[in-house]
């Protein structure tokens, strides 16, 4: 069994811990660009020794031989993969078009550990960042809503929504030339978004009642905790991984969840509440109303060291998927400059620092450096092999008849 302990968070001090050995295939990858090797630049010779000169004469100042071409492209390598300065996000929001604010939507939670990071593009840009945290519903109603004439100029979703939005003309295509964006790690490369950090799916659970640590998917259905289990919502990443998950445990995959989705309203009778976000109902976590529930492991983790809930976090033998959350940027906004600085800012290395070290969240940095004792408490951790690789844009190109089916069955 794969079990997470749950770890304090600490402090970094930089050593090198990108997320590595993570493999999605991701709906229209928006980059062919891949980093250019170093080239080792050939030897310079050694300029002849000078003369010693007479007493009375100053000997000659050598001079310094010139970089040689491989030399100044593998300098130029070695600068390009690094991230972009704040005066390079900052010249995307000139002063003569910054707004006074930003709207930026999100889930609930995320405010309070990120605010004090945006103060810094505040700063540079005199732009004011206004959060607005609701469900993924809500959200992604107000995105369709006001197509054309948002109100919000960036909005941050799970990866299995952006393809959605782009075709439906909702959100604007990816801007690869984005400051930051040719550091992303693959998978947060896609057209119609820009993947900002990487969570890790499992099960957390009140050891007081649930004596014996679940170890598979299907311990979520499990008669033995009728009236104890809270399962997502629809739509919901969290909802989208389980279902996965039950559909390749039953030897199928991501592609039909419809036996899935079976299993789930065979049991919806024993199921306490379908729920959105665990934050919203830790009150019935605290009293044992609801002992088990899908999480992401970064809030899970969160909700102990902050908050004391009574609970665990594992990742079931048969591993877990894994899911980006994507900034996209609505179409028509009147504030797209700014917006796309918004986000090339959280991209870069204070923002995705933040996303760490205050959420837990794997980076999407293939350059971000961790201690590595911390990095072994994120989710997913750097290196990790538990994970489940589900294809998003075949889950993405069938959500609506997912949604549907979920409807019918287990919603009515």
């Amino acid at each position: 069994m794969h079990r997470h302990p749950i770890l304090s968070r600490r402090g970094t001090t930089r050593a090198l811990a990108p997320l590595i050995a993570v493999s999605l295939v991701l709906a229209s990858c928006g980059s062919d660009d891949e980093p250019a090797a170093d080239t080792e630049a050939p030897a310079v010779t050694e300029a002849p020794t000078a003369t010693e000169a007479p007493m009375t004469t100053e000997a000659p100042m050598t001079t310094e031989a010139p970089m040689t071409t491989e030399a100044a492209e593998a300098e130029a390598d070695t600068e390009s993969a690094g991230f972009a300065s704040m005066d390079e996000i900052a010249a995307l929001c000139p002063a003569d078009i910054a707004p006074d604010s930003l709207v930026f939507t999100t889930f609930p939670g995320q405010q309070g550990p990120m605010d004090a990071v945006t103060e810094i593009f505040t700063e540079a840009t005199g732009v004011d960042i206004v959060w607005l945290e609701n469900s993924l519903g809500d959200r992604l109603t107000k995105l369709a809503a006001e197509s054309g004439s948002p109100t919000i100029d960036v909005a941050l979703v799970p990866i299995v929504e952006t393809s959605a939005l782009l075709t439906n003309g909702i959100t604007e295509p990816t801007n690869t030339d984005l400051p930051n964006y040719e550091q992303l790690i693959d998978p947060a490369k896609y057209d119609g978004g820009y993947g900002v950090s990487a969570l890790q799916f499992g099960i957390a659970y009140n050891p007081e009642f649930v004596t014996e640590p679940p170890n598979s998917w299907l311990d979520l259905l499990d008669p033995t905790y009728s009236g104890s289990i809270a399962l997502p919502a629809m739509p919901n990443s969290g909802g989208y991984a389980m279902l996965s998950m039950l559909s390749i445990i039953g030897g199928g995959d991501e592609s039909d969840l419809t036996g899935a989705i079976d299993q789930v309203a065979a049991f919806k009778g024993d199921v306490q509440s379908f729920i959105g976000s665990s934050t919203t109902v830790e009150e019935q976590i605290n009293s044992g109303e609801i002992q088990m529930y899908v999480d992401i492991g970064g809030v899970a983790v969160r909700a102990v060291n902050e908050r004391n809930l009574p609970i665990e976090f594992v990742v079931p033998d048969e591993g877990a998927p894994l899911s980006i959350n994507s900034l996209v940027i609505p179409a028509g906004s009147d504030h797209l400059g700014c917006a796309e600085a918004f986000v090339a800012f959280m991209l870069g290395e204070e923002s995705q620092t933040a996303w760490a070290e205050t959420l837990l969240y794997g980076s999407t940095s293939s350059i971000i450096e961790f201690d590595p004792e911390f990095a072994s408490s994120l989710f997913p951790a750097p290196g990790a092999t538990n994970i489940v690789d589900i294809d998003w844009s075949v889950v993405a190109g069938n959500t609506a008849d997912t949604i549907d089916y979920w409807n019918r069955e287990v919603t009515s």
